[in-house]
């Protein structure tokens, strides 16, 4: 038996987000603040409302995750496991840039065959790749994973579950999750959907 729903959520808020700065791998001990673990309280009762069955909670290598992903697991009565490959996408050349650029200077990120990468970084491809493998074997036990991670892993991710156009899905911010925002996903027969 295999899971046939899936949460994603993304981390609370952090000092680094109120920044707006691309950081990456540097941002991995960055904490929620307190409006980041308001936040991460409101998606555990949130998530605890949608009632998954056997419910199981991820998070990623960065403490933040981990800070987010606390109170869910606390409320369905289960432990965080932190699962590796499905940490924020390196942006390489990037580092240091304000978010905004992802919306100004996005053209500097498009490559041949609908691709976007970050010079010197990762591509969505490969960061869809890392999140994909980590998720096939928590997707291969029964129950509800509940995954929490990061808005260009995300984005990534989403993008490639859906089988979407990269450019134009990535441009169009559509799957760019708010601090603490969640996805949950539907295996059918036509693969992965998203539940309005």
């Amino acid at each position: 038996m295999t899971s046939s729903r899936l949460f994603l959520a993304r981390h609370g808020q952090t000092s680094g987000n109120v920044a707006g700065i691309l950081r990456g791998a540097d941002s991995r001990h960055d904490e929620l603040t307190a409006e980041g673990e308001a936040q991460a309280l409101a998606l555990a009762d949130k998530i605890a409302a949608l009632d998954p069955d056997s419910p199981r909670v991820y998070a990623s290598t960065y403490t933040r995750t981990q800070q987010t992903a606390a109170p869910i697991a606390q409320l369905l009565g289960v432990p965080v496991t932190v699962l590796d490959g499905i940490q924020e996408i390196d942006p390489g050349e990037w580092r240091g840039r304000p978010y905004s650029d992802l919306k100004t200077h996005f053209d500097e990120l498009i490559g041949p065959d609908d691709r976007v990468s970050f010079p010197g970084g990762e591509s969505q491809g490969e960061v869809a790749d890392r999140f994909e493998a980590a998720l096939h074997t928590v997707l291969a036990r029964p129950g509800t994973p509940i995954v929490v991670s990061h808005g260009g892993a995300l984005t990534s991710v989403l993008i490639r579950l859906l089988r979407l156009p990269v450019v134009e899905s990535w441009r169009s911010g559509r799957f760019a999750p708010e601090n603490a925002g969640v996805s949950e996903l539907c295996r059918t027969v036509h693969g992965w959907q998203i539940k309005k």
